[in-house]
C-alpha cells in the first residue's frame, strides 16, 4: 500500500495540515510514550493533548517521512520481484488458462472430445505442456489430437489408462504463437463406467514465454466432471461413431500446408508419475500460488510507476 499510495499521502499530509491542522497527527507525537520528547515538534507528548504537528517545519518533517518510507516500500517490491524472478517466477505476468468444456454427459462406449484451449496469451509462448488427471475407472483415453493444434512439434504424447495420467508436450519455433487463444490439442475419452468422472489439470502444466528465460506464464489449471449416464451406446451409434473418426480423420495429422513433427513414440505406454510425485506437486501448489500472487502484485506495482513516469517524461518533453 505504501509503495503504491505512500508519495500520495505524503504530499495530501502536508495540504491536509495547512487546511486542517488540528485533525492532522504527528506521528512521533502519536507513536511516542507519554512525557517523551517529539524529536519533530520539540515538545513533550502528552496523550490527552492535542497530538498535531507544532509548526510547518514539524509538518515537513513528517511528510517527508511517509515519503521516505514509502520509497523504501517501493525499494522492497523491486528487490522482491527480481529474488523471485531469479528462482523462476515470472518477470511476465501470468495471464494465460487452459480452458477444458466443463460440463457434458456421454453413454458408456461413447467417445468424446475434450479440446484443450489456450486462452488470454498476452506474451508469446513457444512451448505448452499438459498433464492430466482422471479416473481410470471411468474413462479411457482412445488418442490425443493434435490435427488442429496450432503447435508444429511434439516431443511427447504419452497415455497411462492404468493410473489415469496423460502428457502432451509441444510448441513451435520463434517468434512462438502471439494470438490472444488457439487450441493445443484435443483428447478423446471412451466412457467405462456410470457416475461421474472428474477430469483436472496437474501442478506441472506449463506455458512457457518466448522470452529467452522458458518463464511459465501459465496461471489457471482448471478441472471439469462429466456424467457417464447407465447407457450403452446401441450398435448404430457405434457405427456412426467409428465413420465420423475415419471420414473426418480426427486421428490424422495436419494437412501439409501446416505440417507437424512429431518426436514421440505413439506405442510407448509409459509411467509418467508416481503418486509420491503428485503428493509433491500438489503440496507445492499453494507455495507456488501464493509466490506467483506475491510476484504479479510486484510486477502490477512496478509498471504502474513505469507508466506514471513515462507520462511524466511525456509531459515535460
Amino acid at each position: 500500500m505504501l509503495a503504491v499510495f505512500g508519495i500520495f499521502v505524503a504530499v495530501a499530509y502536508l495540504l491536509s495540515w495547512f487546511f486542517a491542522p488540528k485533525y492532522i497527527p504527528c506521528l512521533f507525537c502519536r507513536v511516542g510514550k507519554e512525557g517523551a520528547m517529539c524529536p519533530l515538534c520539540h515538545r513533550t507528548i502528552v496523550k490527552k493533548t492535542n497530538l498535531s504537528p507544532e509548526h510547518v517545519t514539524s509538518a515537513v518533517l513528517n511528510s517527508a517521512l511517509i515519503f521516505l518510507f514509502s520509497i523504501f516500500s517501493l525499494g522492497i517490491v523491486f528487490g522482491e520481484s527480481r529474488i523471485l524472478s531469479l528462482f523462476g517466477f515470472s518477470d511476465v505476468p501470468k495471464t494465460a488458462s487452459f480452458t477444458i468444456p466443463t460440463k457434458g454427459q456421454y453413454k458408456i462406449g461413447e467417445i468424446f472430445p475434450m479440446e484443450i484451449t489456450i486462452k488470454n496469451i498476452t506474451h508469446s509462448i513457444n512451448a505448452v505442456q499438459a498433464d492430466v488427471a482422471f479416473d481410470p475407472k471411468k474413462v479411457e483415453i482412445v488418442d490425443i489430437v493434435t490435427k488442429e493444434s496450432f503447435a508444429t512439434i511434439f516431443i511427447q504424447k504419452e497415455i497411462n489408462n492404468d493410473t489415469g495420467l496423460a502428457r502432451l508436450t509441444g510448441g513451435l519455433p520463434n517468434p512462438g504463437f502471439i494470438e490472444n487463444e488457439g487450441v493445443f490439442g484435443t483428447i478423446l475419452f471412451r466412457a467405462k463406467s456410470a457416475g461421474i468422472v472428474n477430469i483436472s489439470f496437474l501442478a506441472s502444466s506449463m506455458a512457457l514465454a518466448n522470452d529467452g528465460k522458458a518463464i511459465n506464464v501459465l496461471k489457471d489449471l482448471p478441472s471439469a466432471s462429466y456424467l457417464i449416464l447407465p447407457e450403452q451406446l446401441s450398435e448404430a451409434e457405434r457405427k456412426k461413431q467409428a465413420r465420423l473418426l475415419v471420414e473426418n480423420s480426427v486421428l490424422g495429422a495436419k494437412t501439409e500446408k501446416n505440417p507437424q513433427l512429431t518426436f514421440y513414440d505413439t506405442k510407448e505406454r509409459i509411467e509418467l508419475y508416481t503418486e509420491k510425485d503428485i503428493q509433491k506437486y500438489e503440496s507445492r501448489k499453494v507455495t507456488i500460488q501464493f509466490l506467483d500472487t506475491l510476484q504479479d502484485s510486484n510486477l502490477l506495482i512496478l509498471n504502474l510507476w513505469r507508466t506514471l513516469l513515462n507520462l511524466g517524461s511525456q509531459t515535460d518533453g
